[in-house]
């Protein structure tokens, strides 16, 4: 949570005045940010229900704040994730946290609004979940596709998960599926067609034919970016080399909206036939676009969730930011879109990042828990900290940025029969877009000290709980 009372630099020249090194202390109690007249002693409560009545944290009448007991204490820092003002800290973690920040930032461009550490490397997509799904025999969901529990879901007669919502979205995955690009990059989407002539224009008047044409091709957001090659998966699925030649130095990335009632009904079968279906429509968009850049007389690559990292990339071309539960977030549609890309050596002209938007991203990501909350495998973490390193095999490291756990988020899939999108249905950026969704945006980028109470009054009226998947559908049913 926020810091209630202090600014971000009273705060830190508190917690530097406070760690000053002490032998034997590692656990902190920052006096003058607690406020434990206005708290329900979250911090007590959290450390007794990992150490019971004998916990090593307390509450001390006569000091007036929590103390703790070193010899007793195990750093297992559930006071501190409990504390809504930041009022606990740990030494250790906290001199790690500004190390790290000194490094992050030393390797970062500042018009990044993202940080990566000195030492990252290029992610390998054979390490993806889906990835694993099909070739990591030690992957603990090894060889079970997502629709492995679809038939004891379709037994159990629960509304939503009925066999017409599961033929539907298996169905609507066939063109993506079908896509060369699945197994490979072939050498003819690399090799520039042989044309008479090369369409010659300034960069940013063939970037506004682009982007003319990805919209009219079916993209409901589209931004261009100086291709970081860091972003580029180092193997594909299967484990064998990329080759994206140099010359390739552009990326189109693009946004195609899923529909907002059905995403609303997850994790039903009727939510998985919206995403699916955002899928092959991705796949639709990225082929005939790459299409029309080789018209051109120039070379495109055209690629789905394969070849290159796509929220990032995203970042890059002025979409959006990381949102906590690791998802693109965007002004207009929130978490709820896909994204289709295209490299290109087109000399087009780049985007810049929203900076401004995607930190007020982490801002209000920081306040609000609530796709976490959502979670149905408590995959996505709890707590304001941001790290460089996940979990397990599937996370890319060396980004700073919350982590999910895939391996759990994907077994939940196998149990649900689907797909899940809680996260994206409970993210208070999912909104259809309005005057009240924009000038709530406004305010989180300009005003984040209310970030809060947004949180709290999109509970209140009711956003992000699950509707039923009749409600989807009532519009389907129309004869006119």
């Amino acid at each position: 949570m926020l810091t209630v009372g202090f600014t971000a630099q009273e705060k830190e020249l508190i917690v530097d005045t406070l760690m000053m090194p002490r032998p034997g202390v590692s656990m902190e109690v920052l006096v003058p940010l607690c406020k434990n007249g206005t708290c329900n002693r979250e911090c007590v409560d959290a450390c007794r229900s990992i150490h019971g009545e004998d916990a090593p944290l307390s509450f001390s009448v006569s000091k007036g704040y929590p103390v703790i007991d070193e010899a007793k204490c195990t750093e297992c820092l559930s006071c501190i994730r409990s504390c809504p003002y930041g009022a606990i800290t740990n030494i250790h973690l906290h001199n790690r946290k500004k190390h790290q920040k000194t490094r992050l930032r030393a390797s970062t461009p500042q018009n990044k609004p993202y940080e990566i550490s000195e030492d990252y490397s290029r992610f390998s997509e054979s390490n993806m979940i889906f990835a694993r799904v099909r070739n990591d025999s030690s992957f603990e969901h090894y060889g079970k596709d997502e629709w492995h529990g679809a038939e004891a879901m379709i037994e159990s007669n629960i509304e939503g998960y009925g066999r017409f919502e599961h033929e539907l979205a298996v169905a609507n995955w066939h063109l993506y599926d079908a896509r060369t690009l699945v197994t490979g990059v072939p050498q003819e989407e690399i090799t520039r067609p042989k044309r008479n002539r090369t369409i010659q224009a300034a960069p940013a008047e063939l970037a506004l034919a682009i982007k003319r044409a990805a919209r009219f091709i079916g993209a409901d957001l589209v931004g261009i970016a100086q291709l970081d090659r860091r972003w580029l998966y180092s193997e594909d699925r299967k484990g064998n080399q990329y080759d994206i030649p140099e010359g390739f130095n552009r990326a189109i990335v693009m946004a195609i909206e899923m529909d907002y009632e059905s995403i609303a009904t997850s994790p039903s079968f009727t939510s998985s036939a919206a995403t699916a279906l955002g899928y092959s429509q991705m796949a639709f968009l990225e082929i005939e676009l790459a299409a029309f850049i080789r018209r051109l007389g120039y070379s495109a690559v055209s690629c789905g969730n394969d070849v290159g990292l796509s929220v990032p990339l995203a970042i890059d071309a002025g979409l959006g930011g990381y949102g906590r539960h690791g998802l693109l977030i965007t002004k207009k549609y929130g978490p709820r879109v896909r994204l289709a890309k295209v490299f290109t050596d087109m000399p087009l002209e780049p985007d810049q990042p929203d900076t401004k938007f995607a930190e007020s991203v982490i801002r209000f990501c920081e306040v609000c828990e609530k796709c976490a909350e959502h979670c149905p495998s408590q995959s996505i973490p709890f707590g304001p900290e941001r790290t460089i390193t996940g979990e397990t095999k599937s996370n890319n490291p060396g980004v700073k940025k919350w982590y999910i756990n895939p391996e759990t988020c994907y077994g939940f899939w196998i149990e649900n029969g689907s797909e899940c999108s809680n996260c994206l249905r409970s993210c208070p950026y999912n909104k259809e877009d309005g005057l009240l969704h924009r000038l709530i945006l406004w305010i989180v980028e300009n005003m984040p000290w209310m970030n809060s109470l947004i949180v709290k009054m999109d509970d209140i009226v009711g956003y992000g709980k699950q509707k039923p998947p009749s409600s989807a559908w009532a519009r389907y049913d129309k004869t006119s």
